[in-house]
């Protein structure tokens, strides 16, 4: 069994056929998946489809490029929202200070708005983090976060040793198969408890996909890169990343 740790297949280039995509995950055995909210409409769409789908898990959350948007009380909506069954996580939130769409004080005070939720309410966080590892690490070390992943991960290893050391799980894309520097070094030098898979559909898919939309019947091209690195099969990082998402995933195991 495999599962896509994140993907956003409530983005609206899956309008049309949702089904088939979910369809095809299953049949290329990807038996879970965690659909991904970015604000408080996508969340309401990541948990229509969980609610729809067996298959499906939700999350809640300001990505940091909407942060701007969020509205007093938002904080109250996602802790109504995550009292669904389905919703196993907060996020995706954290910062981006590659494109700045929101200020870099927004993204800090929404993020951190997020953590201490998910700390209340005793859910996983989901992080983004670009261009920003430095002010992500001292927010992660004030809250004193121990239940987190930092998905997408690309940064280089004494980033993803730091939060490995803080307890905070990695979580790898397709960009693995693509982008060489700095992951490389990661992949190689990571434990295979330390990481999940994920698609981040409709984004980056894996070679031989690549710029084609990403869907997450695609994620076993990403365990085969990551094997081929660690000289491991396949089927050894499938077995290891998919305990690590149930552990770490705790209301995915139990629905």
């Amino acid at each position: 069994m495999m599962i896509d740790t994140h993907c956003h297949i409530n983005d609206i280039k899956y309008d049309l056929d949702v089904k088939e995509v979910i369809s095809r995950a299953i049949e290329s055995g990807v038996e879970k998946m965690i659909c991904v909210g970015t604000d408080l409409k996508t969340s309401e769409k990541a948990i229509e489809l969980a609610d729809k789908y067996s298959e499906i898990y939700a999350t809640v959350g300001y990505h940091p490029h909407e942060s701007k948007e969020a509205q007093k009380g938002y904080l109250y909506e996602f802790e109504e929202m995550s009292k669904n069954p389905k919703v196993v996580a907060i996020g995706e939130s954290g910062l981006d200070y590659h494109y700045n769409i929101s200020p870099e004080n927004i993204q800090k005070k929404i993020f951190s708005e997020q953590i201490e939720l998910a700390q209340d309410i005793k859910l996983p966080i989901i992080m983004h983090n670009r261009n920003s590892s430095d002010d992500l690490l001292s927010i992660i070390e004030s809250a004193n976060l121990e239940y987190g992943v930092v998905h997408c991960f690309s940064e280089n290893w004494e980033v993803a040793d730091t939060l490995i050391s803080k307890n905070i799980k990695l979580s790898f894309t397709g960009m693995v198969t693509f982008v060489k520097e700095p992951i490389y070094e990661v992949l190689e030098k990571i434990d295979l408890k330390d990481f999940f898979l994920e698609t981040d559909s409709p984004y980056l898919a894996p070679t031989p996909h690549r710029g084609k939309r990403n869907e997450p019947s695609l994620i076993k091209f990403i365990a085969e890169y990551i094997a081929d690195v660690k000289q491991i099969s396949s089927e050894e990082i499938i077995k290891q990343t998919t305990k690590n998402a149930l552990d770490f995933f705790k209301k995915m195991d139990t629905n």
